[in-house]
């Protein structure tokens, strides 16, 4: 019978190169960067940068124009729907629309003022996201997108003031709901009131994106020719690091070869 072949394994260790008197010392490998975007020059990635903060400012714009239009579309609309107790007797309301039933409210302000202090809220609303979007718009068009400075910011800041308006707008049409039904009636919100939460939260959303935009828009532009100085740390974690200066090291060689160079001359004298 064959004998069996001993099978030997050996690990590849790659030659390390170290510095002469430090046998725990490991250069590190620095890594290399292979995207795309490594080779592209400075100018062209800020350009890419800034086009996507203007694709951004536009999403933005989209999501507030959208919670307009809704807006626009479900103010005329009845809000809620009454039911009288007594008789069943269906009565519908609005925001703009008022019942001219005895039981609801009328033409006629009465205090509280609820109706009319949502009425005002909602206007406040409407006329601070108008002056939102056309600072979007304007920024959009050629040669102009500098003339606003810090755009971001503000679009967040109008986004968030528009959509506190309308939220104190729905608060207080509830209140003046619920004023008017304690007794009498049974109210019942409609689809087009619960759209203006919707409105609300998308104006909010549109705030938190302008924001986040913002403060990613405010980071130095890259550049390549900006020297870092590398920091050095051990292979896996494991292992000392050397905190030794330039200045120090070449200290060091140079004590390091200096015994050396004397033994070499010992031999040569006692020749």
């Amino acid at each position: 019978m064959e004998r069996r072949k001993e099978l030997v394994l050996t690990f590849h260790s790659p030659k390390v190169p170290k510095i002469k008197g430090n046998r725990k010392y490991q250069r590190p490998t620095l890594p290399t960067n292979k995207h795309p975007s490594a080779s592209m020059p400075p100018q062209r990635r800020q350009q890419h940068v800034d086009q996507t903060h203007t694709y951004i400012r536009m999403f933005c714009g989209s999501l507030c124009g959208f919670s307009l239009l809704m807006l626009i579309c479900v103010s005329p609309l009845n809000w809620v729907q009454f039911l009288v107790i007594k008789n069943g007797l269906e009565l519908y309301a609005g925001l703009w629309i008022t019942c001219n039933h005895e039981l609801c409210w009328s033409h006629t302000p009465k205090p509280p003022y609820y109706l009319q202090y949502s009425r005002a809220f909602f206007l406040i609303s409407v006329l601070i996201i108008l002056i939102d979007l056309g600072w979007l718009f304007s920024s959009c068009l050629p040669r102009r997108g500098s003339m606003t400075t810090n755009l971001d910011l503000k679009v967040s800041m109008l986004s968030f003031i528009s959509a506190t308006c309308l939220l104190f707008c729905l608060i207080l049409f509830l209140a003046q709901v619920h004023w008017y039904t304690r007794d009498a009636m049974e109210s019942n919100l409609l689809w087009a009131y619960h759209l203006n939460w919707w409105s609300d939260f998308l104006y909010m959303l549109a705030g938190i994106i302008s924001f986040l935009n913002y403060i990613t828009s405010r980071s130095p532009p890259l550049d390549q020719n900006v020297s870092a100085s590398p920091i050095e740390t051990s292979r896996l974690g494991v292992g000392p690091v050397t905190t030794i200066s330039p200045a120090e090291d070449e200290v060091a060689r140079s004590e390091m070869e200096s015994p050396s160079e004397e033994k070499n001359k010992l031999p040569n004298a006692e020749l």
